[in-house]
């Protein structure tokens, strides 16, 4: 405050000496230097002002966004909850996309493919997935053989899925290859979290397999020379015990 009195009892008196004397040229100059570093503080103290009320704004809209964001993931973990609660609760007798059907097998020794019987069209039954009463996947529709449909089961050495494994609501990649003895899932990134009981489902990014179908869990899993991991999946074979499988529409 002082310092602008000053300048502004400098500016006066040099505008005294422009009046009553002839040096314009000394007194613009001086002005000038007076004007100067009060334009100057003025200039940076709005700047810093500036700044302050960007950074503000800034941090406001990143508040707002992160607190949207918060609210999806909640939203999407509910939704995974009740889709996965829908999975294992859902009345396979009522729902008009399953399509109930009995199947026998030609070798009960040889579970690599069941045979099923429908009066469908064969195109609303090839490639469509076939699962259990308990929504367990059992396999997918292969061909027509007479009167028959040829079911490949996920206990063939020529099958292969798309799937998820959940731990912990997250959910790591892998590619499940039929086996009679032990089904496995390939190429699982080394840094994927997953332990034995881990749920595994259907992913249905392939487009080839119906998205969200539970296939079994995890067993023992192993690393391969650091570059991915594999793991052992356990399927429940109880649909042996039922008379019926289901074609999901």
């Amino acid at each position: 405050m002082k310092k602008l009195l000053a300048y502004a009892i400098l500016a006066a008196i040099l505008s005294l000496i422009n009046y009553y004397t002839n040096f314009s040229f000394f007194v613009s100059k001086g002005v000038l230097y007076v004007i100067n570093p009060i334009e100057s503080s003025g200039y940076y103290a709005l700047d810093s002002i500036t700044s302050i009320a960007k950074n503000y704004i800034a941090l406001q809209n990143t508040q707002q966004e992160n607190s949207k964001l918060k609210s999806e993931v909640v939203k999407l973990t509910l939704e995974n909850k009740l889709l996965m609660a829908k999975i294992r609760n859902l009345n396979v007798e009522s729902n008009p996309h399953l399509l109930k059907c009995p199947f026998v097998f030609k070798d009960f020794s040889d579970l690599n493919y069941i045979y099923i019987k429908s009066n469908s069209p064969t195109k609303d039954m090839l490639h469509k997935t076939v699962v259990s009463q308990k929504l367990n996947l059992v396999g997918t529709v292969e061909s027509k053989v007479g009167n028959l449909y040829k079911v490949k089961t996920v206990f063939n050495t020529n099958f292969v899925v798309d799937c998820f494994i959940i731990n912990n609501d997250k959910y790591y990649r892998g590619i499940l290859k039929g086996s009679l003895k032990d089904p496995k899932i390939e190429f699982l990134n080394t840094q994927s979290i997953i332990k034995k009981g881990d749920q595994v489902i259907t992913s249905g990014l392939l487009g080839n397999m119906t998205p969200n179908i539970n296939i079994g869990t995890i067993g023992n899993v192993f690393e391969v020379q650091g570059f991915y991991k594999t793991a052992l999946v356990i399927i429940d074979k109880t649909f042996l015990d039922d008379s019926f499988v289901y074609v999901v529409n």
